[in-house]
């Protein structure tokens, strides 16, 4: 009769082997094993200029779906990682996957409403929208994104290729300045401010823009030289063929309408760079507008 200790050590060695079948690879063949991979995050900006160690990116989030776009895991990177180019390590439980699809996002903080990592099961569950303030869409910060899809290679349990998920910006940057706008309004004392209108609030799994269309309030004030200024702000896209509307207000009121500078130009923000609008009241109303680089404010000489 097998004693308690025997049936105990069987009782282990049946365990083992159990687990051995079901989430690794036999020694002796390889065949049926998953290669294990790094993936790294490469930022670019509109250009396809590297930006990775700029410390543009603060934070990415990487989620890994299998082929049919369920939720396989989460990796968070911080901002040195990033710089630093640090790699993640890919492990793959057996019996492995036909292929795995990344998606990142950069920059996802309390500026934004976004998928709750903890509650994302699928491809499906992503998103990020624009935050409401009295009727107002909050401007997002500066957000990246990318994807990359990975046929899973089978035959060792040596490291494969390494993949580079390559993640760009999904935001426009816009600046506003309006000159002797106050002297225009004949020296008006009161309240002025801004209001573009309109961009889509949400951006759905795959990045494209959609949703509600939405306007923003951007902070602005009058600056030393007196002109009125909304500094950079950012935007989600417009709606394809739309472009941007620009309303001046005085105490809630209306006094001033744009959307095309003075060559007739719309204002069209465009993703990763920045659109400048100057407006001069001084004389005749003339309105400029400029597409600079990403944060670079045009630099307009007031003659």
């Amino acid at each position: 009769m097998m004693s308690n200790k025997s049936k105990f050590s069987l009782y282990l060695v049946i365990i083992f082997m159990i687990t051995g079948f079901l989430s690794s690879c036999f020694t002796e063949d390889l065949t049926d094993c998953p290669r294990p991979f790094q993936v790294t995050i490469k930022a670019l900006d509109v250009d396809l200029n590297d930006i990775t160690e700029s410390g543009d990116v603060k934070n990415v989030i990487l989620f890994m779906f299998n082929e049919d776009l369920q939720l396989v895991k989460t990796y968070q990177l911080n901002a040195n990682q990033i710089k630093n180019r640090e790699p993640i390590d890919i492990l793959i439980d057996y019996p492995g996957y036909e292929s795995l699809f990344f998606v990142a996002w950069g920059n996802v903080d309390e500026s934004v409403d976004h998928s709750n990592v903890t509650t994302v099961k699928q491809l499906l569950d992503l998103f990020v929208k624009l935050k409401m303030k009295d009727g107002y869409a909050l401007p997002p910060g500066d957000l990246f994104r990318g994807n990359l899809t990975v046929p899973v290679e089978y035959g060792t349990t040596e490291a494969g290729q390494s993949h580079v998920v390559e993640i760009k910006r999904t935001t426009s940057a816009v600046t506003i300045t309006s000159i002797d706008l106050k002297e225009w309004n004949g020296n008006q004392a009161g309240t002025y401010s801004y209001v573009i209108h309109e961009s889509y609030d949400n951006l759905d799994p795959d990045g494209n823009p959609t949703g509600n269309q939405v306007s923003y309030l951007p902070p602005s004030s009058f600056i030393t030289n007196g002109n009125f200024t909304a500094p950079i702000f950012y935007v989600f896209p417009t709606a394809p063929g739309k472009s941007l509307v620009l309303d001046i207000l005085y105490n809630g009121n209306v006094i001033f309408t744009a959307d095309k500078d003075a060559e007739g130009k719309p204002f069209d923000p465009q993703i990763g760079r920045t659109l400048n609008i100057i407006l001069d009241f001084r004389a005749e109303i003339d309105i400029i507008t400029a597409i600079t680089p990403w944060n670079v404010v045009y630099q307009y000489v007031v003659i």
